[in-house]
């Protein structure tokens, strides 16, 4: 059973979290945090040591429901095809799935910490490199399988669709436009068939 504090505590991460993925570290106050939770800045650090930390677990939320939602979907196929048509599918509509997150964690936490917060952007930076592991477990384990053909290695191949899939979640947010989704993932679906096919 969870304690008040932290039942609090909890309840303060969910809160902020879509806020500092939405307005980035620098650009959200204190007062942002506040009118938001409804608590006073002395509760909020009842429970935080500092804006940091505070930060730094707001992401580790975001980074959690997604690193959950991308390893059921990497889990779900018999065959490393079928698993990375999900993948594909999963960010097809990965717009919708960070909506209540304030955006991609990865590409909003990437970019704004980089130059003003090195313990976010290397957190960003490590989520990255996570959802390329995963990817390439996935290829790694079909090449095993002789379900599918490596031209490349697993991670070098992982690195290269996880760059294209994130360039589309860029150009999405960038330009308020999903079709850069779905054209994206329409593509990456005809290549992986193509590239991986036996």
């Amino acid at each position: 059973m969870t304690t008040k504090a932290e039942r609090t505590t909890a309840f303060i991460i969910e809160t902020v979290a879509p806020i500092f993925n939405r307005q980035g570290y620098v650009g959200t106050s204190m007062s942002d945090l506040t009118e938001a939770t409804g608590l006073t800045k002395g509760a909020l650090y009842g429970n935080f040591e500092n804006k940091d930390d505070l930060a730094l677990r707001a992401f580790q939320y975001n980074r959690d429901l997604l690193l959950t939602a991308l390893q059921e979907v990497l889990d779900s196929g018999e065959h490393a095809m079928e698993t990375l048509m999900g993948l594909t599918e999963f960010y097809r509509h990965y717009d919708t799935f960070t909506l209540k997150m304030g955006g991609c964690p990865v590409l909003n936490v990437g970019v704004d910490a980089q130059y003003n917060h090195r313990q976010l952007a290397a957190a960003a930076r490590e989520t990255s490199r996570n959802i390329e592991g995963m990817i390439a477990l996935v290829l790694e384990n079909g090449a095993k399988k002789n379900q599918i053909k490596l031209p490349v290695p697993p991670l070098a191949f992982a690195r290269q669709l996880y760059t294209m899939i994130q360039g589309a979640v860029a150009m999405a947010t960038v330009m308020s436009d999903r079709k850069y989704l779905l054209n994206t993932m329409t593509y990456l679906e005809l290549l992986l068939k193509q590239e991986l096919s036996k």
